[in-house]
């Protein structure tokens, strides 16, 4: 199954359109958005804009399974990753990151990096403090076979 949002195509977004679903182009995305599921969805108070009020909103605070979270995307080539972190100061840690094309095209890829606070110091906060917050993100292009480094100095607090 798929979903294809396509806005306002204009004059050649058929075109476009048509070489994607038929193989001729790899389009690539991932949703700015978090897609929930319809059970969730009529659970929301529509006048309540509380962003950490269970279940959440926002890929940020939301505790359930969403039908599609934020960052999602599909290709029509295949990609794996592998990370090691290492602190490199009282200040900040490096995170590195090899991505890989296992597929047989090339294709467009996004490392996200995200950071989840423990438990404890989300208990601990006398604010909402989110489950999980984006702090980084790279987008590749890779051949088939081809693979990148990536490398991400992130604050450490």
């Amino acid at each position: 199954s798929a979903i294809i949002e396509a806005f306002n195509p204009n004059g050649i977004g058929g075109t476009a359109l048509a070489a994607s679903l038929f193989g001729q182009e790899n389009r690539w995305g991932k949703l700015p958005y978090t897609i929930y599921p319809y059970s969730v969805m009529q659970s929301f108070d529509m006048k309540d804009h509380s962003m950490s009020a269970p279940p959440g909103r926002t890929y940020r605070y939301f505790t359930g399974k969403a039908t599609y979270p934020f960052g999602y995307g599909l290709s029509l080539t295949a990609f794996e990753t592998s990370c090691f972190h290492q602190r490199i100061s009282d200040s900040s840690i490096l995170l590195e990151c090899t991505v890989w094309n296992t597929g047989n095209r090339t294709g467009d890829e996004v490392i996200q990096i995200y950071h989840a606070p423990g438990d404890d110091i989300r208990r601990k906060a006398k604010h909402p403090v989110p489950i999980r917050q984006l702090i980084g993100f790279e987008r590749v292009r890779l051949q088939p076979g081809e693979t990148k480094d990536l490398v991400f100095k992130l604050p450490f607090e």
